[in-house]
């Protein structure tokens, strides 16, 4: 796997453009400022912010409007994603997973580097997991569910969230929901 600052020295040897940093090339890729993807058979709205640590694009924040016909509409991360999130994990213990912003079973596509960051894998694979698991409950109580994403950072230069705070609200059934995950 390669680090972070290997792929940047690697990229000006080269002459490659901060633009040329994204991996996957059939999609969109994130750029500074806001972005927006519709998943989940289209009843699922997201809005990233994303900014500029180093030469890359990273998320700082993400809020989306979710439909019950969203559930089990997403897809699974892809080879592109996965090397996409392995090129932004900067902690050195390279163990990521290519954490879906929006998760699968909430209807997240993993074939969209706008909805993956690199994630710890036992953090994706256990509480942020059980939490997703809660908002999935939730969705099938309500009409629309009201999800944000905060992520913080080491440093301006860092490319790996080191915390998430995520966040629910539902319009019916369960009461806001709100927790913050180390990274």
């Amino acid at each position: 796997m390669t680090p972070v600052w290997l792929y940047l020295v690697a990229s000006l040897l080269r002459g490659v453009q901060s633009t040329e940093y994204c991996v996957c090339t059939t999609v969109p890729c994130p750029q500074a400022g806001n972005n927006h993807l519709v998943m989940g058979n289209g009843y699922a709205t997201l809005d990233y912010t994303y900014s500029i640590h180093g030469d890359f694009p990273v998320v700082t924040a993400a809020k989306a409007v979710l439909e019950p016909q969203s559930l089990d509409n997403g897809t699974e991360t892809t080879t592109c994603t996965r090397k996409y999130a392995k090129m932004l994990e900067d902690d050195g213990q390279e163990d990521c997973d290519a954490g879906h912003i929006l998760a699968h079973r909430l209807g997240g596509y993993g074939n969209q580097p706008l909805n993956i960051f690199p994630q710890n894998i036992s953090i994706n694979r256990g509480s942020y997991a059980t939490f997703e698991g809660q908002i999935y409950e939730c969705m099938q109580q309500a009409n629309q569910g009201f999800l944000s994403w905060v992520f913080t950072y080491g440093n301006s230069t860092s490319t790996q969230p080191n915390g998430v705070t995520y966040g629910a609200e539902f319009d019916k059934g369960c009461g806001p929901m709100t927790e913050t995950f180390l990274n």
